[in-house]
């Protein structure tokens, strides 16, 4: 679950409800898997402050974090798209490996097929705004790569 809130006071009263709902419906929150991360402006003359005071969830503080891993992705308080893209290089890398270990001696039109299926998976490349051109020139040659190495060329 994530929490969004544009005050520090108004995620603590989130904190608060999301606390009383768990006690009432006898549901246990994990304080040591919840984290908090600000978000920074992206101009930095819109930093209204660097440090803020712990957030409490049923009376444990939770920790500030700069990045964090939530559905596969990895968010970042930058609002950086450079070490998802990383990781998405990565996953291409070990999913076409994976095609050519398993599928090596099928035809070239399985071959792009099964490509197309499992090491294309790019549904959240559309939410990349803010990344540099070296990370995203060198997931263009990951793709590239992939290409070759899987049909020989």
């Amino acid at each position: 679950m994530v929490l969004l809130a544009p005050s520090w006071h108004a995620m603590q009263e989130l904190l608060y409800i999301l606390s009383s709902h768990c006690h009432d419906l006898d549901i246990a929150c994990n304080t040591n898997k919840t984290v908090c991360m600000v978000l920074k402006p992206l101009h930095k003359d819109r930093v209204v402050a660097n440090d803020f005071p712990c957030f409490t969830l049923c009376g444990v503080k939770l920790k500030f974090v700069e990045q964090f891993r939530h559905l596969g992705h990895i968010l970042s308080n930058s609002l950086n798209d450079d070490d998802d893209i990383k990781r998405e290089i990565q996953n291409l890398y070990i999913c076409t490996n994976m095609v050519i270990s398993r599928f090596r001696r099928c035809s070239t039109h399985v071959k792009r097929i099964l490509f197309k299926s499992y090491c294309l998976c790019f549904y959240d490349i559309a939410l990349w705004k803010h990344y540099s051109v070296t990370v995203l020139s060198k997931f263009k040659s990951c793709y590239h790569k992939c290409i070759k190495k899987l049909f020989g060329f």
